[in-house]
């Protein structure tokens, strides 16, 4: 952003939404993370984007245009580059005419950037009229612009598809799987997946067709209907890429390539699996530009971020994080390395995969063909003199084991386990071999967490509770167990559909989650093997609000709805 510091501060605190203290902190924030402080200050809730751009607008003496409610034409959205755009963030969301002459309306996230300005200007050869709109907007009208190509893109793989040769013996593959073709229909899928931010896709064979599905927002969709006779060659053409044997069929194999979008170097985890029709792909893709954020961008409620904040200033000890796959532990867990991450501190990771890049911290993958577990990688570790140690999952005896006597003698251990809930993650750590008594002493905080889709802010409604609802909430309420009695809120908030959301209603996702944390009760409750049933009944009895708590606080919110809730977490 193109303005003073101190000029930006002198707006923020003469609002009077903010004080020195907490600019200061955020300030701190920013520059441990590479960030902007606007980006920080949003991203802590400090201040909304609306609120911000308000005061913006007023200092530029810009006007403000939402994005979000403009239906943007694609000819005129094209007249920038889309990775000019991107980049700088301006994109033309208007052409007229004005006293006879052609005029463009352009919208920034930056009006102090005179020099991008200046350029549009040329660009279009045509005067610019500066609009100021908010990141979130900025996202959005590209969000309606990438949902518009879908035809293009079905029509695009339609033709290369006519071009594929389709018989072919096992010997020709790997010749057919590098023709050109080929090669367009799979970069085309990735790329397409790339534009929806969608973080897997799958590939997978059934009787009469090929399945292409991607994950959105944490569910899958369905995309195209490929033929079946593409299946071998476009296993093939992954094979090639990852260097994975061409013709064994009947037994798993994981591989990994890059692939490149636009400036950005993605790195894509391959797992092919055998299956009854035929050989199936799934695609996991991890940006390079993806970023940890902070706890209160992650869904983390005030409380909540309280504790966590208390427990990592601790030298020692364990934090754990538990949760299916796919559901933010690893985020998490970079979220608190972030905050962690000074220069005094030696902070190192042994993961599989690194999903993040930061610097000054020592990330080492895992490499099972060179002997590097994550038992041996923590164990050289820990020769290393580390402050803070993340382990990016304890799956075995001689892990949990490593981890614990580390956490015991002055780390602090940060990992990740599968399990359903915070208290369980307990006696699964005695199943794995730990000691009761060595546990009782090391383990800080256990959380567990969910990722829940967040309602589009374009086409959010209300409406009453249903008396089904009203059944279906009470029941859950006693099948997990409260602190205090739950109501369900009188306000149920949902998403109509609309082109930004790609008529789901939904738009991103957000954190639910639990905190346990040990007390001497439950210290002693570790030591006896209680189960976890009592280890979670005293924990709730001691304050601590479950993942059915704390999402009925976003239902209420208007952060999520009701529905997603219960799907994400129902039992």
């Amino acid at each position: 952003m193109h303005i003073a510091l101190e000029d930006l501060k002198k707006l923020l605190l003469g609002s009077k939404i903010l004080t020195e203290a907490t600019f200061g902190a955020a300030l701190k924030e920013a520059e441990r993370s590479g960030r902007t402080i606007d980006n920080v200050l949003v991203g802590r809730g400090d201040v909304t984007e609306e609120f911000l751009a308000d005061l913006l607008s007023k200092y530029f003496k810009v006007p403000l245009v939402d994005l979000q409610r403009i239906d943007i034409p694609r000819n005129v959205l094209e007249l920038l580059p889309e990775e000019f755009s991107r980049e700088h963030g301006v994109l033309v969301y208007a052409v007229g005419e004005e006293g006879g002459r052609k005029s463009a309306k352009v919208a920034t996230v930056d009006p102090g950037d005179l020099e991008t300005i200046s350029y549009v200007q040329t660009k279009l050869g045509m005067p610019v009229k500066i609009a100021l709109t908010t990141q979130g907007g900025f996202k959005n009208a590209f969000r309606l612009y990438r949902g518009s190509l879908m035809g293009e893109f079905a029509k695009e793989i339609e033709q290369n598809l006519a071009k594929v040769r389709y018989t072919v013996k096992e010997e020709e593959l790997t010749e057919v799987a590098k023709e050109i073709p080929i090669v367009i229909i799979l970069d085309r899928i990735i790329t397409q997946a790339l534009v929806l931010d969608a973080s897997d896709i799958h590939f997978e064979p059934f009787e009469d067709i090929f399945l292409v599905r991607l994950r959105v927002d944490g569910v899958l969709r369905e995309v195209l209907h490929l033929p079946k006779a593409l299946a071998p060659i476009l296993v093939a053409r992954v094979k090639v890429l990852t260097s994975l044997k061409i013709d064994e069929h009947a037994v798993p194999q994981d591989g990994r390539f890059s692939f490149k979008y636009q400036t950005e170097q993605i790195d894509i985890r391959i797992s092919i699996m055998p299956t009854f029709w035929g050989e199936k792909i799934a695609m996991r893709l991890l940006r390079s530009s993806a970023r940890p954020v902070n706890l209160a961008e992650l869904g983390y409620i005030e409380r909540d971020r309280e504790i966590l904040e208390e427990e990592i200033k601790k030298t020692h000890g364990m934090i754990l994080t538990t949760g299916p796959t796919g559901s933010g532990k690893t985020t998490t867990l970079y979220s608190i390395l972030y905050k962690l991450n000074q220069p005094g501190v030696n902070i190192v990771t042994i993961e599989d995969p690194v999903e993040y890049a930061v610097t000054r911290i020592n990330q080492t993958q895992v490499n099972v063909q060179a002997g590097l577990t994550f038992g041996t990688g923590l164990r050289s570790f820990l020769r290393q003199d580390p402050n803070v140690v993340l382990v990016g999952e304890i799956r075995d005896n001689e892990t949990t084991d490593l981890a614990i006597h580390a956490a015991l003698t002055g780390h602090l251990v940060l990992t990740t386990l599968h399990t359903n809930d915070a208290a369980t993650a307990i006696p699964r750590l005695l199943d794995l071999g730990a000691q009761p008594f060595l546990l009782a002493t090391t383990i800080n905080l256990a959380m567990a967490q969910r990722l829940a889709r967040t309602i589009c802010s374009v086409c959010i409604a209300s409406r009453p509770p249903t008396a089904e609802e009203t059944k279906i909430f009470a029941h859950q309420a006693k099948v997990i167990g409260t602190a205090k009695p739950l109501t369900i809120p009188k306000t149920l908030f949902f998403g109509k559909g609309c082109n930004i959301c790609n008529g789901s209603g939904f738009h991103g996702r957000v954190g639910i989650h639990e905190l346990l944390q040990v007390s001497d009760p439950i210290r002693q409750l570790i030591l006896d093997r209680a189960s976890s049933g009592k280890i979670k009944a005293q924990a709730v009895s001691e304050g601590m609000r479950t993942m059915f708590e704390d999402g009925v606080e976003k239902v209420e919110r208007g952060i999520t709805t009701l529905e997603e809730l219960l799907r994400v977490i129902r039992e």
